[in-house]
């Protein structure tokens, strides 16, 4: 037989072992019937039903000969119809015109509104975003309409109809509007686009255009890389999830709900977790089921609302998902093949769609709050409300006042005459547009019903009212101002009430600061008349220089205190490195200056330095202080310490080179005398005779010291003993040991060398330092008023008492310097260090010390919209002398044009800084035929009644009536919504494009604020969100309290055992829930973003003080599963992207299956420790066993990124992120990897134990089970099934993936069956019938085997190598 028929025939044989194992409907025929007739239109939702269709019934082969059938067909009719798009296929339909016609008329009524302050700004901007997108949908179904009725056949809309390409939203581009954009904040730009791509846009709307389609573009970009990164996480926290079992066995199941009594496609590929019954008690399927699409249909013929289904959430299978709990692989709608990575799988389909979705969104202004649920008065009548009705005013989005039902009720409309009264059902939630009792016409919209008592989730946004004109503020009585203060202190004004703000028109002069007003208030002024004047004074006084100017303002400078340095000579001296600058006094000192002239120093820093080489020593050294030397203990960071009293100095010399080189360069030895100029390590010499002291550290020279004086060699113990270490200070005719005494003052050290030890008397040099420093005279300039100016000398020793100088060169011990000294209240002020020729002898230069005070003088200004014009004066000329407080320049504001002036009033804390003038421009007289109808003071609008029968035609605040004439001062009225930040206070003055106030308003999130990526991304990563919702902890029943004050409210949930939890409420929460409502735990109490954490705590603290501790978590954990699934398919269905649901689940199960160790009990686990369920389950088990305390924990719900460090696998997790991390931390624990997952083998090179290679690691399981015969009877429970490599033979697994596994025991004719198969004779001698191993799974000595026997079965697997 050739090796293909082979192949063949056992393919076919396995084909049908498969037919007789498999569980129902594991392999389905293929159908024979012929497809059914069709004769409609095929597009390419269509020809997908044709493809998935042939798929089903007639297998792959079939279907890709199919496919490719269609498209020659399809290429061979495109061709020849020459299908193509023109210019002239874009038809723009008629109906365009009238439809935008109609849009700008709303949009100018709105536009009026606004201006007349009925609405907000905010308001305006809903109701224009709004009219346009609901404009763009009539625009879009005219479009259609005009393609299907009048060019059916047309290019462009085969196109995008059949769904071959383009769609919709694209061909309304082209041939209806290209509408609303946003920028690049998202805000949506209320100026759409009104033309089409066919017409071409205007200037303005292509870059609006351009404008938004970056954002799309960037978008884009930013995506594909966070899409990536979501992918990258997913795969590793999922990729050790492999099918590795047949079944877990598991009872537990999710439940899969039908929506509007349909499953869709949720329940295929799912296996049934118990029996499916219909109402009658009928069985339409039993436990472990594969459901498939007719299944699934038949269920919701039955009328079935629910299903209990397996699912990879509650799979029992330890570390993996057994195959009856995922159920079908997606790719060819089979049971899923053990050893299939579906983690992998799951991530990696989660992921890829995420390029799909959007990243972040824009608002769109509550998007059309299409007329939903809109009803019309079918006649005229009056209106009644039924008698349980309860309503509240309410305002619309579009600033409509209308009424909001708080109940369920019924209204009617009992007609005037005769006819039939009509009923409307109002739901609590709805919209009344009528009065209870009013009369009304037909066709007029009475209410509009909400969908049920849908609170929608709204946000706080806020918006700026910006002012259009210079005025003055005026409220309105309703608006109640009222002033709040917060948390940190800051007051700000709120509005408590809906009313208007009025900007009353007049020229506002802005006064720069110090200016004062010289015209009084409601005073008439002239065209350049002085209006105000601001005067800039002398603070301290002194001689004033006028500096040329600097941009657009003019320095005044006047020399408040002046000093000169009359006993010392300035002299320059040049070097290559710069010049330098030297104070010469009369004796001959000299002193280096620090700073050069025509700088600046502060007060306390030093200015000039003495040159003296007295206190200069040869090398380095040891510092000590004689008694009676003192030093300031301060330390300024460069100068050294100040001495506060004099003394003697002693300095003991000592040369130390630093070396840092390797110890072969070390040219002599540690201990050894060495003479001036040796040298000891190569190219470096010594400068001085002495004992040498080498260090070094892991062979490298770090210093030599060379220690001069004389050496003793000495054997008096005593001494020895008491020069030993630091050594000390010997007096003149001291003696030191026997036979050795000093005549001069010597530090003595016990030193050894090679000869042996000795004593080292050291030579001590002596400084005096003066008690204060020797200087010529200094000079101090004080005055009256003003800063005073001085210099002081210091001395100043550089090192500390018992200081070592580690250096070759000698340094300096004491500086004599000189500092500045200024005493004076402003200590920042500084000094200007000037070059001054002396009075008398002009060649001579000295040094000039100066404190300046330094004005600026404003240009003139010519008139801008803002200031009048200004004219400036100095009133000071150069060199004379001004006293403090005298005026250097006033500058003068020049009225603009002629009015009356008037000043707002003036506080300590808020004085005039602006002025208005009202102009006779700002006024109108209006006459009246009649008598007028208003009063003095009282604000009208446009078409408000002036007098009977005449109306106003602007806006303003009437200032006078006589007669028949009424006169008014013009203003625009600005609305503001309650809760509005006021920005000005009443009376105040503002500029045009001043902020007038903040609006605060509310507006739905229509799910749009975060959405795509990044919603997605904060559901997986389980992020705690900034505001949270506040959730329910336990059931009861709900009351709505007021707060301790009177903006909060506080919900109680009164509990079952009557205890009460208070929930309180802040500011500007929306309550999701109503007085008297029955709650359970995790329900929202507020509007808001879920904290997932949160919601697990709830849930678990619930449950456990109902159930065990076991049940509580499992429970707990799997209605957060639930909610987690919806809410990442929400994001997904919301785009149009379907996944199925076991995808996510296999991830969610990876994020919920970990719980933290509360306390350990009697188990040998920690506490705080992060540990699998199972594993805590399996110990507790044990614990019950032997009688321990069981472990205590709580469930707890991890991030993607937190379960992929968090696994058991640290090669796994340090491939991840945080590597350095990870690797320290398993090295530290000494972590073993079990190399269970796919990552950790790829890493070492493993064969990944997937797929193919799954068979490798079944027969590592096989072989830590023992010895097995071979069944190939039907499988019995408990064993599965697995396909080894090679086609015509399997090999048969015990169950469990543990050492300890309990082996089923084979029965005679499987091992009948067995032998047969392998050529065994059981008669035969060479094998003593293989029979039953004992309970040992070892051979009886009786049972000798021949080697070959062996060899074959250990080949087949079926004995282990031992």
């Amino acid at each position: 037989m050739t090796s293909s028929s082979k192949s063949r025939k056992s393919k076919s044989s396995k084909a049908s072992k498969a037919a007789k194992e498999a569980p129902v409907s594991a392999s389905r025929p293929l159908s024979k019937t012929p497809p059914p007739f069709r004769n409609q239109v095929i597009d390419k939702r269509a020809l997908k039903q044709l493809v998935a269709w042939s798929y089903k019934n007639h297998g792959t082969a079939v279907t890709s000969s199919m496919a490719d059938n269609l498209k020659d067909l399809g290429f061979k009719y495109a061709t020849q119809a020459a299908v193509s798009i023109s210019v002239d296929d874009l038809k723009v339909p008629e109906a365009k015109k009238d439809l935008l016609g109609q849009a700008e008329e709303q949009i100018t009524a709105t536009e009026e509104r606004y201006r007349l302050g009925e609405i907000t700004e905010v308001e305006r901007h809903t109701k224009v975003i709004d009219t346009w997108t609901e404009t763009n949908e009539r625009l879009v179904d005219a479009v259609k309409k005009n393609f299907d009725e009048n060019a059916p056949l047309n290019s462009v809309w085969m196109m995008a109809n059949s769904g071959a390409r383009g769609n919709m939203s694209q061909v309304r581009q082209l041939v209806g509007m290209r509408g609303l954009m946003a920028n690049p904040q998202g805000e949506i730009i209320d100026l759409p686009i009104r033309t089409n791509f066919r017409e071409g846009l205007t200037v303005t709307e292509y870059v609006i255009s351009s404008y938004g389609a970056r954002k799309g573009l960037v978008d884009t970009a930013l995506r594909t890389a966070d899409s990536g990164y979501l992918t990258r996480r997913l795969v590793d926290v999922a990729q050790d999830v492999i099918v590795r079992e047949d079944d877990c066995g598991t009872t537990r199941h999710i439940v899969v709900d039908a929506e509007d009594g349909k499953f869709g496609s949720r329940l295929v590929g799912r296996l049934t977790a118990a029996q499916v019954v219909n109402a009658d008690g009928e069985v339409l399927a039993e436990r472990d089921t594969e459901i498939d699409p007719p299944l699934s249909k038949s269920f919701e013929a039955a009328g079935v609302k629910a299903v209990s289904v397996r699912s990879p959430l509650t799979c029992e299978a330890n570390r993996s998902v057994c195959r009856k709990c995922y159920g079908w692989a997606l790719a060819h709608n089979e049971l899923v093949d053990l050893g299939e990575a579906v983690g992998i799988i799951a991530a990696q389909s989660i992921g890829e769609p995420g390029t799909q979705l959007t990243m972040r969104t824009f608002h769109t202004g509550g998007v059309s709050t299409a007329e939903t649920g809109v009803v019309r008065s079918k006649v005229a009548g009056t209106v009644e409300f039924g008698s349980k009705a309860r309503v509240r005013p309410y305002r619309t989005p579009h600033g409509v006042n209308a009424q909001q039902a708080e109940v369920d009720f019924n209204l009617t409309i009992k007609p005037s005459g005769k006819g039939k009264a009509q009923k409307i059902e109002i739901t609590n939630g709805s919209l009344l547009f009528v009065d209870n009792g009013a009369e009304i016409d037909a066709d007029v919209t009475v209410a509009q019903i909400a969908a049920g008592a849908v609170k929608k989730s709204v946000e706080k946004a806020t918006k700026d009212v910006i002012c259009d004109l210079a005025g003055q503020v005026r409220y309105e009585e309703a608006i109640q101002p009222r002033e709040v203060t917060d948390r940190q202190g800051n007051i700000t004004l709120k509005a408590q009430r809906l009313g208007r703000m009025w900007v009353l028109s007049g020229d506002v002069y802005n006064l720069p600061p110090n200016a004062q007003p010289v015209v009084g208030s409601e005073t008439q002024v002239t065209e350049g008349q002085v209006l105000a004047e601001a005067s800039q004074r002398s603070e301290y006084g002194g001689e004033v220089r006028l500096r040329d100017s600097i941009g657009d303002s003019r320095e005044v400078q006047i020399v408040t205190t002046a000093m000169t340095l009359k006993d010392f000579k300035l002299l320059e001296e040049s070097t290559h490195s710069g010049e330098i600058w030297n104070l010469e006094a009369k004796d001959g000192t000299r002193y280096r200056l620090n700073t050069i002239p025509g700088s600046k120093i502060g007060s306390g820093e030093v200015i000039a330095e003495l040159a003296d080489d007295r206190f200069r020593t040869g090398t380095g050294g040891l510092v000590k202080f004689a008694p009676g030397l003192a030093i300031k203990k301060a330390r300024s960071a460069k100068n050294g310490y100040e001495v506060n009293k004099g003394g003697t100095l002693l300095w003991i010399p000592q040369e130390t080179h630093e070396i840092n080189k390797d110890i072969s360069l070390l040219m002599i030895t540690d201990g050894q005398w060495i003479e001036a100029g040796t040298e000891v390590v190569k190219d470096i010499f010594s400068q001085t005779a002495g004992i040498v002291t080498v260090t070094q550290k892991n062979d490298i020279l770090r210093e030599i010291i060379v220690r001069s004086g004389e050496f003793h060699l000495c054997t008096d113990a005593k001494a020895l003993e008491r020069f030993e270490g630091d050594g000390q200070m010997v007096n003149p005719g001291e003696d030191i040991a026997k036979g050795l005494s000093v005549d001069t003052m010597k530090y003595v050290q016990t030193v050894e060398t090679p000869e042996g030890k000795g004593l080292l008397l050291r030579p001590v040099e002596e400084y005096t330092i003066p008690n204060v420093a020797q200087l010529p005279e200094l000079s101090h300039v004080k005055q009256a008023n003003g800063p005073h100016l001085g210099i002081k000398a210091t001395q100043r020793l550089a090192f500390k008492d018992n200081e070592l100088i580690k250096s070759v060169e000698g340094v300096e011990l004491l500086k004599t310097q000189l500092l500045l000294e200024t005493f004076d209240t402003t200590p920042q002020m500084t000094v200007d260090v000037e070059k001054a020729p002396d009075k008398r002898a002009k060649t001579i230069s000295r040094l000039r010390l100066v404190i300046l005070e330094s004005i600026l003088v404003r240009r003139d200004t010519m008139s801008d919209s803002s200031h009048g014009s200004t004219h400036t004066e100095l009133q000071v000329e150069d060199g004379v002398s001004v006293k403090a407080g005298d005026v250097v320049a006033t500058t003068q504001i020049l009225c603009k044009q002629a009015g009356l002036a008037q000043l707002p009033e003036a506080t300590e804390a808020d004085p005039v800084r602006r002025m208005i003038v009202e102009r006779p421009e700002d006024t109108t007289t209006l006459s009246t035929s009649g008598k007028p109808v208003v009063s003095v003071g009282q604000r009208i609008v446009d078409g408000d009644a002036l007098a009977e029968g005449e109306t106003a035609s602007c806006c303003g605040e009437i200032e006078a009536v006589s007669g028949n004439s009424v006169t008014l001062r013009l203003g625009r009225p600005y609305m503001v919504s309650p809760d509005s930040v006021l920005h000005v206070r009443d009376g105040n003055l503002v500029q045009r494009g001043d902020g007038l106030a903040l609006l605060v308003f509310e507006r739905q999130k229509t799910g749009d604020i975060v959405q795509g990526l990044p919603r997605i991304e904060e559901l997986l990563e389980a992020r705690r969100p900034r505001e949270s919702t506040i959730l329910c902890k336990k059931p009861g029943t709900v009351e709505i309290k007021q707060g301790e004050d009177d903006e909060s409210l506080a919900v109680n949930v009164i509990e079952s055992d009557d205890a009460i939890g208070e929930y309180p409420i802040l500011l500007g929460r929306n309550i999701m829930v109503s007085d008297g409502q029955q709650v359970t735990a995790g329900e929202l109490l507020t509007d808001g973003p879920i904290n997932p954490h949160e919601l697990l705590e709830c849930y678990f603290e619930d449950l456990r003080s109902r159930k065990p501790l076991m049940e509580a978590a499992q429970e707990a954990i799997a209605n957060l599963q639930h909610r987690l699934v919806t809410e990442v398919q929400n994001v997904y269905k919301s785009q149009g992207v379907s996944i199925d649901d076991k995808h996510i689940e296999v991830i969610v199960r990876q994020m919920t299956s970990k719980v933290r160790v509360e306390d350990a009990g009697d188990t040998t686990l920690l506490p705080g420790e992060l540990i699998e369920l199972r594993q805590v389950e399996d110990t507790n088990q044990a614990m019950a066993i032997t009688g321990g305390a069981p472990a205590e924990f709580t469930p707890v719900l991890l991030g993607i990124t937190k379960a992929s460090l968090n696994t058991d696998s640290f090669i796994s997790a340090a491939s991840f992120q945080e590597t350095t991390r990870v690797l320290t931390e398993a090295a530290i624990e000494g972590k073993s990897d079990w190399l269970r997952g796919l990552k950790e083998n790829v890493i070492i090179g493993r064969l990944i134990p997937a797929g193919t290679g799954f068979s490798g690691f079944e027969e590592e399981l096989q072989k830590e089970a023992g010895p097995h015969p071979d069944i190939l009877s039907e499988d019995p429970a408990g064993y599965r099934r697995m396909q080894n490599l090679r086609p015509d033979y399997t090999v048969d697994m015990p169950p469990a993936a543990s050492a300890s596994a309990v082996l089923d025991d084979p029965s005679d004719a499987d091992l009948e069956a067995t032998r047969t198969r392998h050529n065994i004779d059981p008669s035969a001698s060479n094998f003593a019938a293989f029979t039953r191993p004992d309970a040992d799974n070892e051979l009886k000595e009786e049972q000798v085997v021949d080697a070959e026997a062996v060899e074959g079965l250990q080949e087949e697997g079926l004995l282990s190598d031992e």
